[in-house]
C-alpha cells in the first residue's frame, strides 16, 4: 500500500465510530465508509494534513451528505406513489379517516403515513431502504382494508 492509503487506513476507527453515532443502517454502513474513505482522500490529494478534528468533520459531512443525497432521490420516489384514491375518493373528512387509520394501523406505521401525507418522511430516522420497506408496508396495509370493506 502507498502512503495515502497508509494514512486513509488509520483513520477506519474513526469512520465506524461516525457510522455508529450517525446511526446508520447496516444496508448502507459499507457504502458510508467508502464515501468517508473517498473524502480522506480528496483531501489527502489536495495536501491537506489529517488532523482528529479536520477528519471527525470531515468523515461526518460526508456521510451526512450522502444521506441528505439518498433522502432527495427517495422523495422523489414517495412522491411518485400515492395512498391508494378510493381513500380519498370518499367524502369523508380526511381526520376522520386518519382516525379510523389510527386504529387499524401499527402506531410506527401510522406515524409514517402521517408524515408520508405531510411530506416530512426524510425527517425519520429511518435509511432510504428502511423507509422503502415501511412505505410498502403502509400500503399494504392500507389496501387490505379497503379490500376488507369492499
Amino acid at each position: 500500500m502507498n502512503q495515502i492509503d497508509d494514512q486513509i487506513h488509520e483513520w477506519e476507527p474513526m469512520i465506524h465510530y461516525v457510522i455508529r453515532q450517525l446511526s446508520i443502517h447496516p444496508n448502507e454502513q459499507e457504502d458510508c465508509a467508502q464515501i468517508a474513505r473517498i473524502a480522506l482522500w480528496e483531501a489527502l490529494n489536495r495536501g491537506c494534513t489529517l488532523s482528529k478534528t479536520y477528519c471527525f468533520q470531515r468523515i461526518r459531512g460526508a456521510i451526512l451528505n450522502h444521506q441528505q443525497k439518498n433522502a432527495r432521490h427517495l422523495k422523489h420516489e414517495v412522491a411518485a406513489e400515492q395512498i391508494p384514491e378510493q381513500c380519498m375518493a370518499s367524502e369523508r373528512n380526511l381526520f376522520d379517516w386518519l382516525d379510523e387509520q389510527r386504529l387499524l394501523l401499527s402506531p410506527r406505521l401510522f406515524e409514517l403515513l402521517c408524515h408520508l401525507i405531510d411530506g416530512t418522511e426524510q425527517t425519520l430516522s429511518y435509511s432510504p431502504s428502511r423507509l422503502r420497506a415501511y412505505k410498502a408496508d403502509v400500503q399494504r396495509e392500507l389496501k387490505e382494508a379497503i379490500n376488507l370493506k369492499e
